[in-house]
C-alpha cells in the first residue's frame, strides 16, 4: 500500500514539475512577443518627451525607436495635426537614411583600405552614389537630400571605423547622423 501512496505521490510531482515547466515556456514565448510589441510601440515616457518636443534629443538610440509623436492626438488639418505628422516624417527618414549613413561609412572606409591592393572604386562613384545603384532621381526628394549628405558624411567620417568594431563604428556612425539630420527644420519637409 507504501508503495502505491509513493508511486502516486511520485506520479503527482512529475505531473505539477511538467505543468510548470510547459507554462514557464509558454511565458518565455510571450516574452518575446513583448518585446517585439514593446519595439513597435512607443513608451509612455518617450510620448511625453514628444509632448515638450525634446524627444529626438533625449531618447537614448531614438533612430532605433518608433516615432513617439504618432502617438499624440491632435485635431485633423489643424497646424499642430501637421507639424505631428511632418516631425514622423523626419523621425522615419531619418532613421532610415541613417542607417544607409553606416553602410555608406563603412564602404569607404573599406574602399580606402583597399587603395593599396588591386580593387579600387573610384571615388566619383562613391561620391554621387553610383557604387551604391543610386543614380540623380534617387536625390530629388527631400529624402534624397539626406542620402545626399549621408553620402557627404561618409567621405568626411570614414575613419571613424578605423580600429573599432564593425557594430561599434555602426552605432557612432547612426548617433552622429542622427544628431545632425533630427534638428533639420520641418519647413524641409512641408515644403515637399
Amino acid at each position: 500500500m507504501r508503495f502505491r501512496i509513493r508511486l502516486f505521490q511520485a506520479k503527482f510531482l512529475l505531473c505539477a514539475s511538467l505543468l510548470s515547466a510547459a507554462s514557464i515556456s509558454i511565458a518565455e514565448e510571450k516574452t518575446g512577443y513583448d518585446l517585439l510589441l514593446e519595439m513597435a510601440i512607443p513608451k509612455p515616457h518617450e510620448v511625453e518627451l514628444a509632448r515638450k518636443g525634446v524627444a529626438e534629443a533625449s531618447i537614448e538610440r531614438a533612430w532605433e525607436r518608433p516615432c513617439p509623436y504618432k502617438a499624440l492626438e491632435a485635431e485633423d488639418g489643424s497646424a499642430e495635426s501637421d507639424k505631428l505628422y511632418y516631425s514622423c516624417q523626419r523621425w522615419n527618414d531619418c532613421t532610415e537614411v541613417g542607417g544607409s549613413a553606416s553602410v555608406f561609412t563603412e564602404a569607404f572606409f573599406r574602399n580606402h583600405k583597399k587603395k593599396s591592393g588591386e580593387i579600387v572604386i573610384p571615388w566619383e562613384l562613391m561620391r554621387d552614389g553610383g557604387a551604391f545603384g543610386m543614380d540623380e532621381s534617387n536625390f530629388e526628394t527631400t529624402k534624397g537630400q539626406l542620402y545626399r549628405y549621408a553620402l557627404k558624411f561618409a567621405e568626411e567620417n570614414w575613419r571613424l571605423f578605423e580600429g573599432r568594431v564593425p557594430l561599434e563604428a555602426s552605432d557612432l556612425v547612426e548617433k552622429k547622423f542622427w544628431q545632425w539630420c533630427s534638428i533639420q527644420p520641418l519647413s524641409i519637409w512641408e515644403n515637399e
